[in-house]
């Protein structure tokens, strides 16, 4: 019998307060009948809306904390402990990567864009949204989070990140800005 979804109070209110990005990351996705893979996907409460619909979803994540906070609350996904820049997986074995507002926090992202090339089927598509360094509201955030969580934000510019999608080996890549940050994806 599975275990009902149960997401906490904190994961509630941030559905909430980025329902919209979660909606547009779901359009730019397309979960339905494919295997997703989110890099850095904390407690799983993102993943569970905008890949609902999907045949499986993977959340990889540093933090134990968030794995076992999202396992008790009993989230529709599988957990992973592990880093984005090397991940326990062949080659060809997602039709979908994701990442969601957790790109900055990656060590080395280059690696990070290699290993979501890798682990992607020929056709799959990989889409990120980060926060916009030139947008007023993400340099604030960035400050926060760099002063009071002492979390070194490495965010990249959206016309940086373009160019880092096609040097990964990434086709097609888009940029669309979007509230605070933007969406850049690319297909395999």
């Amino acid at each position: 019998m599975a275990t009902e979804y149960r997401p906490t109070r904190r994961d509630r209110m941030r559905i909430r307060h980025f329902r919209d990005v979660l909606v547009r990351l779901r359009e730019l996705a397309a979960p339905e009948g494919a295997r997703i893979l989110d890099l850095g996907g904390g407690t799983g409460a993102p993943a569970s809306v905008f890949g609902a619909g999907a045949r499986e979803i993977v959340v990889i994540e540093p933090n134990e904390r968030k794995i076992s906070n999202g396992r008790a609350a009993g989230a529709p996904v599988t957990f992973v402990s592990g880093v984005a820049e090397s991940l326990p997986y062949g080659p060809g074995q997602f039709d979908r990567v994701v990442s969601l507002m957790s790109f900055h926090h990656f060590s080395n992202a280059d690696a990070a864009l290699r290993e979501a090339a890798r682990v992607l089927a020929p056709g799959g598509r990989f889409v990120l949204y980060d926060f916009d360094r030139s947008n007023w509201r993400a340099r604030l955030f960035a400050f926060f989070e760099e002063t009071f969580r002492r979390h070194p934000g490495r965010f990249a510019k959206p016309g940086e990140l373009e160019q880092r999608f096609v040097a990964a080996g990434f086709v097609h890549v888009r940029r669309e800005p979007f509230r605070a940050g933007a969406f850049v994806f690319g297909d395999r």
